[in-house]
C-alpha cells in the first residue's frame, strides 16, 4: 500500500534490516530502563523453532503470492485492454481489506458456512499411541498450510496491482516480436516476465517489510505456535523486553528473506539515497513496539503516523524529482519571468496536487494499519476519536463473546472490513488522479 515502487532496493539490504532491527530493540530497551542482558529470561522455550516455523510460513505464503500475482497479472494482459485496469483495482481493494478480517472471516466461514467441525481448523494434540505417521504429517501440513493461505490474501492482492501497475516500467518489445514471428504466449511468458521478474523482485523484498506484521495478527488469530502468536502476547502484555527481542529476530527472519529473495535474475539499478535507505526498514513493526512504551500511553498514534510517513518518504521524493526535472523552470527563467512567477506558474500547481494526492495516499495506509494496531491491542481504541473507535470497533475481536459471535456469523467483521477496505481504496484511488506525472 505504498506510491510508486522504488527503482531499486538499497545495497546490502539483508545487512541493514540486520542491523537495524537490533539497533531499534536496543533503542527500545535503553528507552524502558531495561538492559540487553535480560533477553536470554525473557525469550520462552523454543523461540527459535517458532521464528523457523514462522519464516517457513512467509516464504511459502510470499512464493504464493509471487506465483498467483504473475500468473493473473500476466493472464489479464493477454485479455482485451481494459482487463488490466480492473484486475489492478480488484487486487488493490483485495489489499486493502484489514487482515484481521481476513482472518476472522476465513474462521468463521471454515466453522460456520462449510460447516466443518472446530477440530479440522485447530487440530486436537492426540495421545503418542494413537498418532499415526500419515495422521501427524497431515495435522503438521495443515498447521502450516491455514495460515500460508490466510497470509497470501493480502500479499497476492499486492502482487497482482504490482505486475498490472508495473508493466510501464518494463520495454514495450510486443510489436517488435510480432513482427519477427514470435507466437503469443512466448512474447508473454518469456520474454515479458524476463524483464519483469526484477521489477518484481524489488516489490517482493518490499512485501519482506510488512508480511511479518501481518503474520502476527493470523497467527494471533490462528493461534499458531510461531514467532507472530508470540509477538501479538508481548504487544497485549506490553513486554517491553520481549518485543525487543522480537523485533530482532524479526528483523533477523527479514534478512533472511531478503537474501533469498536476491536470488531472483535480473536487478535494476538507480540512485538509493539516505532517504531510500531510511524507508527501506521494518517501520511497521517497529512502530508497534513503540506504541506499548507506557511513556507513549497518550501519544501512541504517533508512532503510526510517523511509520506511514517514512515508509513512503522515498517514493514520494522520487516523484516529485522525476516531475521537477522536467519543469519548464529554466526556460521562463530564460524568458525574464521572476523567481515569484517561476513558483506560482510552474511550481506550486504540481506542489498542491502532490500534498493533495500524498494526504489522501497517507489517509489510506493510517486507516488500513489503525484496524491492525486496534486488533492487536484493543486498548488503543480509547485514544481515538468516537467516529474513528466507532469504525474500527467491529473488527477488533477481544473477548469470548466477540469470538463466539464472529464463529457463529462472521457477516459483520466482513461489512465492517470491506467499508475500510473501499474508503482505503477511494482515498487511493483520489490521490492516484491527483498525483502529476512526469510529461
Amino acid at each position: 500500500m505504498n506510491t510508486r515502487p522504488f527503482i531499486s532496493s538499497p545495497r546490502w539490504l539483508p545487512l541493514r534490516l540486520l542491523l537495524g532491527g537490533v539497533i531499534a530493540a536496543c533503542v527500545l530497551l535503553l528507552v524502558h530502563g531495561t538492559m540487553p542482558e535480560a533477553w536470554p529470561e525473557v525469550a520462552p522455550p523454543g523461540l527459535w523453532v517458532r521464528c523457523a516455523s514462522s519464516l517457513a510460513v512467509l516464504a511459502a505464503a510470499l512464493t504464493l503470492a509471487l506465483t498467483l500475482g504473475l500468473t493473473l497479472g500476466l493472464l489479464a494482459r493477454r485479455m482485451h485492454r481494459l482487463a488490466g485496469p480492473v484486475v489492478a483495482i480488484l487486487g488493490l481493494a483485495l489489499s486493502c481489506l484489514p487482515v484481521v478480517v481476513v482472518a476472522w472471516g476465513f474462521v468463521g466461514w471454515w466453522t460456520g458456512s462449510a460447516g466443518w467441525p472446530v477440530e479440522t481448523l485447530l487440530p486436537a494434540q492426540l495421545p503418542e499411541g494413537a498418532m499415526q505417521w500419515h495422521t501427524a504429517l497431515a495435522r503438521a501440513l495443515w498447521e502450516f498450510l491455514a495460515p500460508v493461505l490466510v497470509l497470501a490474501v493480502p500479499l497476492t492482492g499486492e502482487m497482482i496491482h504490482a505486475v498490472v501497475t508495473d508493466a510501464s516500467l518494463t520495454t514495450d518489445l510486443d510489436f517488435s516480436l510480432r513482427a519477427r514471428g514470435v507466437p503469443a504466449d512466448s512474447r508473454l511468458w518469456r520474454h515479458h516476465l524476463r524483464q519483469l521478474l526484477p521489477v518484481m523482485r524489488v516489490r517482493v523484498q518490499w512485501l519482506c517489510l510488512v508480511a511479518p506484521v501481518y503474520l502476527i495478527v493470523v497467527e494471533d488469530v490462528l493461534r499458531f505456535m510461531g514467532w507472530g502468536g508470540w509477538m501479538a502476547e508481548n504487544i497485549r502484555s506490553g513486554g517491553v523486553e520481549g518485543l525487543a527481542l522480537g523485533i530482532a529476530s524479526g528483523g533477523a527472519m527479514m534478512a533472511l528473506l531478503c537474501l533469498a529473495i536476491s536470488a531472483i535474475p535480473g536487478g535494476l539499478t538507480g540512485k538509493s539515497g539516505y532517504v531510500a535507505a531510511l524507508s527501506w526498514q521494518p517501520w511497521f513493526l517497529w512502530a508497534f513496539g513503540v506504541m506499548t512504551l507506557p511513556v507513549m500511553s497518550g501519544l501512541s498514534w504517533i508512532a503510526l503516523w510517523l511509520a506511514v510517513l517514512i515508509a513512503g518518504a522515498a517514493a514520494w521524493l522520487r516523484a516529485w524529482n522525476d516531475i521537477a526535472a522536467r519543469l519548464p523552470v529554466e526556460a521562463s527563467r530564460v524568458l525574464g519571468a521572476s523567481e515569484r512567477s517561476v513558483w506560482r506558474q510552474h511550481v506550486a500547481p504540481v506542489q498542491m496536487r502532490m500534498l493533495a494526492a500524498w494526504i489522501c495516499a497517507v489517509a489510506a495506509q493510517a486507516l488500513f494499519w489503525m484496524v491492525l494496531a486496534c486488533a492487536l491491542r484493543p486498548a488503543l481504541l480509547h485514544g481515538l476519536g468516537d467516529a474513528l473507535a466507532g469504525w474500527c470497533r467491529p473488527q477488533v475481536v477481544d473477548s469470548m463473546e466477540d469470538a463466539a459471535r464472529t464463529l457463529a456469523d462472521p457477516s459483520a467483521i466482513l461489512e465492517a472490513g470491506g467499508s475500510t477496505a473501499l474508503a482505503a481504496l477511494c482515498l487511493l484511488q483520489i490521490s492516484r488522479i491527483l498525483q502529476p506525472r512526469p510529461l
